[in-house]
This record gives structure tokens, C-alpha cells and sequence, in this order.
């Protein structure tokens, strides 16, 4: 690496404005998605603004819908910065009396003559895979302050919590990754990808990976340990190489014999990104935020980002009450499977704010590999439909983006996203005509 980021020159151009936009801004007003990338992109942000000693406003919101854009018009905000969010509300964010940035990586709809995009799909990068809001938020940070680069570990724990360092980093985020080892902020070694205390522990408590007829059953991994003559109390850090590597591939056959894609299995042992500012890894990190967005504490996940050590230890009692509530609500997806259609699986959400992460664990580790799944969830008379494929359903021509915005429209509804990740909100009288035209859409789409 030459010690910068190399960019095509028409997604360099598009960061260099955004940046002027926030140089000429005496207050900026920021507003970030939820969840773990979300709150690590207003974390970054947060921390870069704060370096230019900038008046800034930040909140997190679930979602963009018009009654969002509608309240945030009538703050009359002359600079406004969306994270992680924008592209697929275009339209709103064109109707807005001001200045506005958006950092998104998710499927545009259309470039815009007055909203600042900065978003690798239009310059030829994929943000499924090569960029998420927290990378985004960082470049242009640095853009702005190359002393910003002290914030790559936040990003970096954006682009563990979006899952996009899945099979290894790509694109702007493997370059972030390069540059923060470089300049020392961040360390990388092999490890397992699994963290507790004991042995037992880890195991009873896992949700990412889950094992089936493992997670959430304290008997039953006492019997698996002693099988494999581990003692359950050991903790983790003192197991011995011969015993992390039969721990290893007596799990790696479990995650096989569950019907796991082979790159989830490999994702078993992998790269851990050491933060040593912060004593924690990247993964731990995301971890945190994740839990913070989840569970409604999103002010708590900037603060532990932004070094507050009372907010870590809140943090990890907000990541305990979330792992239960998680690992609960999987053994039941467990017990009792989801419905099925031809093309498609769902099951009900009762909490909407878990929805998307149990869609994606159900999908990775307990549900049918062979369709994509969805979560749904009802609210104030509506749907939020969250949906999760897998990257080799994408390589068999399978786009959730395209096929909940379609599907979701018949139906008066709104949708996009990601072709593996993808969200809708539908009126609740019309669940089931949506869930008939996504089916059909699907079983196009794989033919």
C-alpha cells in the first residue's frame, strides 16, 4: 500500500465534495441506521466532526420512511449527512431544503443533481461485498483529517457487524483493513471464531456460529466435551493446540452435518482483528453495537465506540441480555421450523428489532439452504419483512432486492436492499398476496 486509498476518480471526486459540503457547514446534522455498521458509521463520523470541532446532532433511526423524511424537513437542518442510508429513498432526500450528503452502499435507485451520493455502486464496486456505511463514513473522514485514520477500528468493526468480511475483506474495506494494520491501529491473527469463558460457556452460548442441538443446551455440550475427553470448565484460552484443533474439527462436522454452506464452516476459524486501544477485537466490537442498536440503546453503542469504559461495561450486559433473547427465539426456529412455499421460507418475529438477526442465523445455520428466508414481523397495522439469502443462492441468480421492491409494490408497499439482504414494509391485511408474488418471483429468479 502507498498509504492511501486508491479510488476511481469519479468515487474520489464524489468524497472530495461531500467533504467540502461538511468544511463549509457550521452544524451538520447526521442521521445513521441502527444497526452494528450503522452505529459504527455514526461513530466514525461523530469522532471526525468532533476533531474539526464541528456542531453536529446525531440519531439513529430503523428505517426512512416518508414520515421520517417528513420530520426530519421540518427541523430545517441546512446540512444533513445520512448514513448507511439514502439510496433507496432518493426521492425524500431530493424534497429536503438543504444540503444533503448520503453514504449508503445499498442498491441506488437513481443519481440525483442535488443529493451528494457517495455510494460504490455507481462507481463499478458491489456494496454487498466491497463497502459498507462504515467504510464510507471513514473515507470520507479521512478525506477530511488523515489523523481520522485512529477511527478505522470503529469501521472496521462496521464491516464485521454487515458480515461483508465473510470468505475475506474486499474492495475499500480491504483496503481500510491494510491501512489500519500499517499504521498500527489494528493487528490480525488466526483464531477460532468463537468467544467466552470456558469451554462450556462458549459453546452453550454460541448464536454465530449456532449449533444445532449445541446452542442453548448446557447438557448437551457437557456430553459433547467430554466425548472428545475436554474438560467443559477449561477456559478457552488455555486450551492446548492438539485440543483446539479437535475442537475445531469436531465443530466444523457439526456446522457440515447441519447443512451449512462450506464458506459458514470455514468462517469457523478466522482472522481476528486485534484493537489494541481498545483491548478487544473487531468482532467483540460489532458484537457490542450490535446489541446496543438492538436492543435500543444506540446512544450507549457511539459512547463505547468513542472510548467511554462505563459504556463498554453497559455493553456487555445489553450483548448478554441479547444473545438470550437471540438464542431463545432460535431454538424455538429450531424446535419448529419455518413455513414453507415453493420457493421461499418465513416465520413469524413478535420483536421487530431482533427480526433481521434471527432471519440471518435461522438462514445460515438452521433453515433450508435452498431458499432464502424471511422474518416478519406486524406493527402498527403493517408488515416489516426482513429477508436473508445466501451468497451462493446470489450466484444462482438470486436478487432479494429486486424481488421484495416488486413484490412489496404489488401490494402498496415499499422494499430494496441487497440481492442476500433485503427488507419491506407491506400492509398486514395483504401478508399472504405478497408472500404468493415474492414466491413467484424467486422461483424466476432460480429458475
Amino acid at each position: 500500500m502507498n498509504g492511501s486509498i486508491a479510488l476511481p476518480a469519479d468515487f474520489s471526486d464524489a468524497v472530495k465534495h461531500a467533504a467540502k459540503m461538511v468544511d463549509k457547514a457550521e452544524y451538520v446534522r447526521v442521521i445513521s441506521h441502527y444497526d452494528a455498521d450503522g452505529l459504527a458509521a455514526a461513530s466514525v463520523m461523530a469522532g471526525a466532526l468532533r476533531r474539526m470541532g464541528k456542531q453536529f446532532h446525531l440519531s439513529m433511526v430503523k428505517g426512512l420512511d416518508s414520515g421520517a423524511v417528513e420530520r426530519i424537513a421540518k427541523e430545517g437542518n441546512a446540512n444533513i449527512i445520512f448514513l448507511d442510508m439514502g439510496s433507496g429513498q432518493i426521492d425524500g432526500l431530493e424534497s429536503l431544503d438543504a444540503k444533503v450528503v448520503a453514504l449508503d452502499h445499498h442498491k441506488p435507485i437513481r443519481k440525483s443533481k442535488k443529493v451528494i451520493q457517495v455510494n460504490p455502486h455507481f462507481h463499478g464496486m458491489d456494496g454487498m461485498v466491497e463497502a459498507c456505511g462504515a467504510s464510507l463514513s471513514l473515507l470520507l473522514s479521512v478525506v477530511m483529517d488523515e489523523a481520522n485514520w485512529d477511527l478505522s477500528p470503529i469501521a472496521l468493526a462496521g464491516i464485521i457487524g454487515d458480515r461483508q468480511h465473510m470468505g475475506g475483506m474486499k474492495g475499500l474495506n480491504q483496503q481500510i483493513l491494510e491501512l489500519a494494520v500499517e499504521r498500527k491501529h489494528v493487528t490480525v491473527q488466526r483464531g477460532l471464531n468463537l468467544t467466552g469463558t470456558t469451554v462450556l460457556d462458549t459453546i452453550s452460548n454460541s448464536v454465530d456460529p449456532y449449533f444445532v442441538g449445541l446452542s442453548g443446551r448446557e447438557e448437551n455440550v457437557t456430553a459433547f466435551l467430554e466425548s472428545v475427553k475436554i474438560n467443559p470448565k477449561s477456559p478457552m484460552g488455555s486450551l492446548d493446540e492438539v485440543y483446539r484443533r479437535k475442537l475445531t474439527s469436531m465443530l466444523s462436522l457439526r456446522l457440515m452435518g447441519q447443512g451449512c454452506r462450506p464458506e459458514t464452516v470455514e468462517e469457523l476459524v478466522s482472522d481476528v482483528h486485534w484493537i489494541p486501544s481498545m483491548a478487544l477485537s473487531a468482532s467483540d466490537l460489532a458484537d457490542l453495537l450490535n446489541a446496543c442498536g438492538r436492543m435500543d440503546h444506540e446512544g450507549l453503542g457511539v459512547a463505547l465506540s468513542m472510548g467511554d469504559k462505563e459504556a463498554l461495561e453497559q455493553a456487555n450486559g445489553l450483548r448478554r441480555q441479547y444473545t438470550s433473547k437471540i438464542l431463545k427465539r432460535l431454538l424455538e426456529i429450531e424446535e419448529d421450523g419455518a413455513e414453507q412455499k415453493d420457493h421461499i421460507q418465513y416465520f413469524d418475529a413478535p420483536d421487530p428489532s431482533l427480526a433481521g438477526a434471527q432471519c440471518g442465523l435461522a438462514m445460515q445455520y438452521i433453515l433450508d439452504q435452498g431458499k432464502p428466508t424471511l422474518a416478519l414481523s406486524t406493527v402498527d397495522g403493517k408488515i416489516k419483512v426482513s429477508s436473508r439469502g445466501t451468497k451462493y443462492l446470489v450466484s444462482k441468480s438470486l436478487d432479494l432486492s429486486s424481488g421484495l421492491k416488486r413484490a412489496a409494490e404489488k401490494v402498496g408497499g415499499t422494499g430494496g436492499g441487497h440481492s442476500v439482504a433485503s427488507g419491506a414494509t407491506i400492509p398486514e391485511d395483504r401478508r399472504e398476496e405478497f408472500l404468493v408474488a415474492l414466491d413467484e418471483i424467486v422461483g424466476k429468479q432460480l429458475g
